[in-house]
């Protein structure tokens, strides 16, 4: 079922906004993305009760995985890629809209809103719980408030790596060229020299210098699997 729409209710305007103020503080103040993803959870247990919960994102293929996990989860089971069309977290994603499902086949409760940033889905945020309609209209509404928080805090989490990764990049760059301008005066006074031994090792070790892989960081590609259904 997905959440309706409507008022809070008991818990006043204030309060949801200095609760979500306080999460926004806490998640985005992180930059490495693990710690962005471990901060959540620590965020919402005083928000609301839950079992567990984890965090779903899309890869470069469009397979969802869980990155983030409370409890944690097993290797394994952190490893596996599901497909967008067959999971309830894969409905969440293409639909763009949060679901609760307040009594469960297997029993207790779910709830998973979508994590929405640069117009599209890039995953799910999911909890769930061993009690039958676990949370109440305010709990909820209030998780699907912290969703846009989340968002955006997993994608400056993921542009701080990205700018980490050119700024290492360009001074591996800077080094190979110095090295580069070093050996080309090398040569040249080898070659004044006419020391052939010299100019051969150095030859040699120029072009291994210039035939080293360059490691550029490179966007992250549009899933697949989204392109398909979009």
């Amino acid at each position: 079922m997905v959440i309706p729409g409507g008022t809070l209710g008991a818990l006043p305007a204030t309060t949801r906004s200095a609760v979500t103020l306080r999460l926004a503080r806490q998640i985005t103040a992180r930059h490495d993305l693990d710690d962005v993803l471990a901060e959540t959870f620590r965020a919402l247990r005083p928000m609301m009760p839950f079992a567990g919960g984890s965090i779903q994102l899309l890869d470069d293929d469009g397979w969802i995985q869980v990155v983030a996990a409370d409890p944690v989860q097993p290797a394994h089971l952190m490893a596996e890629r599901v497909p967008l069309a067959t999971s309830l977290a894969g409905r969440i994603i293409l639909t763009e809209q949060p679901v609760y499902v307040p009594d469960r086949d297997e029993g207790g409760s779910y709830l998973g809103v979508p994590l929405v940033a640069d117009g599209a889905a890039i995953g799910v945020l999911q909890v769930h719980s061993p009690e039958r309609d676990a949370w109440s209209d305010e709990q909820r509404e209030l998780f699907v408030s912290v969703a846009p928080v989340v968002s955006a805090a997993i994608q400056n989490a993921r542009a701080y790596a990205r700018a980490a990764a050119a700024r290492a990049h360009a001074h591996s760059a800077w080094l190979k060229l110095h090295e580069a301008q070093q050996l080309v005066m090398s040569l040249q006074i080898a070659h004044r020299r006419g020391d052939q031994v010299d100019l051969a090792g150095l030859l040699a070790r120029l072009t291994a210098v210039l035939d080293e892989p360059d490691v550029t960081p490179l966007p992250v590609p549009v899933p697949a699997q989204r392109l398909a259904v979009s």
